[in-house]
């Protein structure tokens, strides 16, 4: 009997594990069906846009594919992963083709009619699909996304947004910051192009965005494009500490040489942040006039001051490294001294 009543919970526990394993391998073997088939569509879409076939027929199958991504999730999962790593619509001769084949198969329609689903997921991708299709009117139609009520949506229609690249998604985003609707880190991160160069600076002038402005320095700076230079040496002289902060480190993602004499004045800022922005961006300009002050800083009262300016007089080549050898051996600040032997032995 005892030998029984183990029995019957031990066949139960293998009948259990057999069950969970053929739920797996179904699992697995379903994926592996899904994935094949993506494949293929991939390709197909591939195909399609090559060359090879006469022109009725390659819009015919890009009007088909189109027409299946309007109504199949996994479909136009398969198209924003292609978009994601090709140029679309193809920049040359192919570009109508493309075009027409969307508007055609209803998948221009079906996706902005998408943006205003109820389901969160569907929302967010087909932002990002409409913005990856270089579709018209989508930075207009994919804007009222970032006041969306889900925070994956607002993501993806900030993204979108910087796909589109356009002076009309750069308003957009801008306009995202004034009212906090989304993080200000995510709005800066996709202001880094050249298409938000103009918006920035007008928005500079904008008395609704006065607060915004140490983070318009900060995207100014990482659009590293020249323009930005005479705004941001302005913000220089701005009353706010953080605006300095911001706009020291964006001239100095500039990069320009132009901008030496703003960093030299920089380096006597009241703030110690902005100093240390200063002296870093001396050092990677590598300027032979900065010279004197970076050794008068060696002796700064901030430790940050110190290490960049060792680190900037280390950058000036063979006139730096002996105005290190003379500190580390004859300056009174013994602060100094430390500070520059450190940046000899490294």
């Amino acid at each position: 009997m005892e030998i029984q009543a183990l029995f019957i919970p031990m066949l139960a526990s293998l009948g259990l594990l057999a069950v969970l394993a053929g739920l797996v391998l179904a699992k697995r073997l379903t994926r592996s069906r899904a994935e094949r088939r993506s494949r293929r569509r991939r390709q197909r879409w591939l195909d399609a846009l090559g060359p090879g076939s006469p022109v009725e027929v390659r819009l015919a199958e890009l009007r088909a594919l189109a027409r299946a991504a309007t109504c199949s999730r996994v479909a136009q999962d398969d198209l924003l992963a292609m978009a994601a790593r090709l140029d679309l619509p193809p920049r040359d001769e192919r570009e109508w083709l493309f075009v027409r084949a969307l508007e055609r198969g209803g998948l221009e329609r079906a996706l902005f009619d998408a943006l205003g689903a109820r389901r969160a997921m569907a929302r967010g991708r087909a932002a990002l699909l409409a913005a990856r299709l270089g579709l018209p009117g989508a930075d207009a139609a994919v804007a009222p996304l970032l006041a969306d009520r889900d925070p994956d949506v607002r993501a993806a229609a900030t993204q979108a947004l910087a796909v589109c690249a356009t002076e009309r998604a750069a308003e957009a985003l801008l306009d995202a910051l004034r009212r906090e609707l989304v993080e200000p880190e995510r709005v800066v991160e996709r202001l880094t192009g050249s298409f938000a160069v103009g918006p920035l600076l007008r928005a500079l002038d904008r008395p609704e965005l006065e607060g915004r402005r140490p983070w318009l320095a900060e995207a100014l700076g990482l659009t590293g494009d020249p323009r930005a230079e005479l705004p941001l040496v302005i913000l220089l002289r701005a009353d706010s500490e953080e605006e300095r902060i911001r706009a020291c480190r964006g001239l100095g993602r500039l990069g320009l040489a132009s901008s030496c004499d703003a960093f030299l004045g920089a380096l006597e800022d009241p703030s110690p942040a902005v100093r240390t922005q200063a002296a870093r961006a001396l050092g990677a300009l590598r300027d032979e006039r900065a010279l004197p002050l970076l050794v008068a800083h060696l002796s700064d009262s901030s430790w940050w001051v110190r290490a960049r300016s060792a680190e900037a007089l280390a950058a000036l080549g063979d006139a730096g490294a002996a105005a290190l050898r003379s500190c580390a051996s004859d300056h009174p600040d013994r602060f100094a001294r430390d500070r520059a032997a450190e940046a000899l032995a490294r």
